[in-house]
C-alpha cells in the first residue's frame, strides 16, 4: 500500500480532510492494544469514524488499485439502496446523509442525493435526515473542542464547550462539555430559580 495506494491522487483527495492513524502490529504491545481495542484481525484494515467514535465503515484487506474510494463506499451504498427498497426511511437516510457528508465527490454521494431529493417530502424520512444531521453537528462541535484543548488552546476550546452546551444543552455531547469544563475549573453559570 505504501507503493501503489497511498501516493495515487484519488486516495489523497479522499483523505486529505480526514485525520490519519496507522498501526503497524509489528511494532509494540500499545499497537497491537489499539489493533485489539479496535477488532482489528487482519491487516491491512481500515476504519472511518465519525468525530463522535462511530464506525462508519471498515474495508478489510487491500483494495485493487484506483478503487481505494470505492472500497469505502459500497458497503454504505449497498445498505441504503437495501433500506430504501424496504422503505426504512430512518436506515436510508442516515446511510444517505453519511454518503454525502463523509464521501463528497463520490459517485455514491451524488447517487444519495438523488435518494434525498426523492424522498425530501417524507415526514419520517426528513425526521430521520434532520437527525443525523443534528447529531453529527454536536459530535463535530464537540470534537473541535477536544481538539481545540489537544492545542493548548484553553481559552478557545473553553468557548467551543460553551458552544456545545448553548446548542445542544441537553445532549450527550453537552454533557461531556459540562465535564471538560469542570476539569479546566470552569464554572457554569446557573440559572436562577424561579
Amino acid at each position: 500500500m505504501e507503493t501503489d495506494t497511498w501516493p495515487r491522487d484519488e486516495v489523497k483527495t479522499f483523505l486529505a480532510d480526514k485525520v490519519c492513524v496507522k498501526v503497524n502490529p509489528g511494532k509494540g504491545n500499545d499497537q497491537k492494544k489499539r489493533m485489539d481495542d479496535f477488532g482489528v484481525k487482519a491487516v491491512p484494515t481500515m476504519i472511518l469514524m465519525s468525530p463522535e467514535g462511530k464506525e462508519l465503515v471498515r474495508a478489510a484487506g487491500k483494495p485493487p488499485p484506483g478503487q481505494f474510494t470505492a472500497y469505502f463506499v459500497n458497503q454504505r451504498w449497498n445498505d441504503m439502496v437495501d433500506a430504501e427498497k424496504a422503505q426504512d426511511w430512518k436506515a436510508a437516510a442516515e446511510h444517505a446523509f453519511i454518503l454525502t457528508t463523509w464521501f463528497p465527490g463520490t459517485e455514491a454521494a451524488e447517487r444519495a442525493r438523488s435518494i434525498l431529493a426523492a424522498h425530501a417530502e417524507d415526514p419520517t424520512f426528513r425526521a430521520a435526515l434532520e437527525a443525523a444531521k443534528t447529531a453529527n453537528e454536536r459530535a463535530v462541535l464537540l470534537g473541535k473542542a477536544n481538539l481545540l484543548l489537544q492545542d493548548k488552546k484553553k481559552a478557545e476550546a473553553i468557548d467551543a464547550f460553551k458552544a456545545v452546551i448553548a446548542a445542544h444543552p441537553d445532549s450527550k455531547e453537552a454533557e461531556a462539555a459540562k465535564a471538560a469544563l469542570k476539569k479546566l475549573g470552569v464554572k457554569l453559570d446557573v440559572p436562577a430559580k424561579k
